[in-house]
């Protein structure tokens, strides 16, 4: 720009400030950045020597990129805290009044899934961590990059939405009768959770506007001790709770079992009405439903008697939870026959989500 530089060299030959020269031509519309340049490249043809580049230093794409995946990293696995404390509460502190035997299934079906995410993010949560504490020591003048700030404060907004969402939850419960150590529990961990992002991201964000320089490490290192016992507590309560994935697959296994001999109760049922009350002799006459286990592939067994009372056989490998199964479905391990009288249809078995996958 010759205009900057023919000005630039009249006011250096007059001893003018840089401050001044920049304030001058920024009356005048000219950008900060526009005269920096045109004073670099003067200082450069007076020394003879170029200005060297900070390398290394990283874009805000970059900056946002990567506090964005660890925020998100960060939101799924101290949601997914939440929901398994939530479902381990609710089974440690069990309330009649607000249980039902049919909600078995889809809590371990959500234990699961809680579980899953808690291994999978919070390792990359660590690492994600790791780097942009690193970063931000390295380079000191990113602890005042918009882009952190920005973002930051956006993740505290969630964490107060999550926040506030789940304490109403769970005083909704309380007002409505729940009893009371259930939403202490409830609320002791919302707390815990949502305490522990602001006091080290906001706690963070005062401290750097305040002093200007990076805290120490001992900082970061206690939050990330004090959340991996967190987590390492809350993974061993949920497997406690879940079991072992072969434990998961025997339990599937067996639901399978209840719901298959239960399409065929209601085929039974709807044969005994439309052949005017008169049971099928075998299972073979049935089309569309499963006849053998899952998994040995033996064949159900199935025994008519008088009056439309019938039995259907199979063999299980775990005794139904007493909290889950209702009649006429619970079953001991082993052995078992059901009883049924297709007079009279039975209460569906409780929906396991496991057996449609995600």
């Amino acid at each position: 720009m010759p205009e900057i530089r023919a000005f630039l060299e009249s006011a250096k030959a007059k001893c003018v400030s840089d401050d001044a020269i920049v304030g001058i031509l920024a009356a005048r519309g000219w950008s900060e950045k526009e005269v920096y340049r045109a004073l670099a490249a003067y200082y450069e043809e007076l020394t003879g020597v170029e200005i060297p580049s900070r390398r290394g230093t990283g874009t805000p794409a970059k900056d946002a990129l990567s506090y964005l995946l660890t925020f998100s990293a960060l939101a799924t696995w101290t949601i997914a805290s939440g929901s398994l404390a939530f479902t381990l509460i609710d089974r440690w502190f069990a309330d009649t009044l607000f249980s039902s035997g049919y909600n078995g299934d889809y809590d371990m079906y959500g234990a699961t899934s809680s579980l899953a995410a808690i291994i999978v993010a919070f390792p990359i949560y660590l690492l994600l961590s790791r780097a942009v504490v690193r970063d931000v020591r390295n380079h000191p003048e990113k602890l005042n990059s918009p882009v952190r700030k920005w973002l930051t404060y956006f993740a505290l907004v969630v964490a107060a939405c999550v926040f506030v969402g789940d304490l109403i939850t769970a005083l909704t419960y309380l007002l409505r009768g729940e009893i009371t150590i259930r939403f202490l529990s409830k609320a002791s961990i919302v707390f815990l959770l949502s305490g522990g992002v602001f006091f080290y991201y906001f706690g963070a964000l005062k401290e750097s506007e305040a002093t200007g320089i990076k805290r120490g490490p001992s900082r970061d290192i206690w939050m990330a001790a004090a959340s991996a016992v967190f987590v390492t507590i809350m993974v061993a309560a949920g497997f406690g709770f879940t079991g072992a994935p072969r434990t998961q697959r025997t339990r599937r296994a067996d639901s399978k079992r209840v719901q298959d001999l239960y399409i065929l109760s209601q085929q039974i049922d709807a044969r005994w009405n439309v052949n005017s009350h008169k049971l099928p002799d075998h299972l073979d006459e049935l089309r569309g439903v499963a006849l053998a286990d899952p998994v040995t592939r033996a064949g159900y067994e199935y025994h008519s008697k008088e009056g439309g009372q019938c039995q259907m056989c199979a063999t299980f490998a775990l005794a139904s939870r007493q909290d889950n199964q209702p009649q006429p479905w619970a079953h001991p391990a082993g052995y078992y026959c059901f009883s049924l009288d297709a007079a009279q249809p039975s209460a569906s078995p409780p929906f396991d989500y496991s057996l449609f996958g995600s």
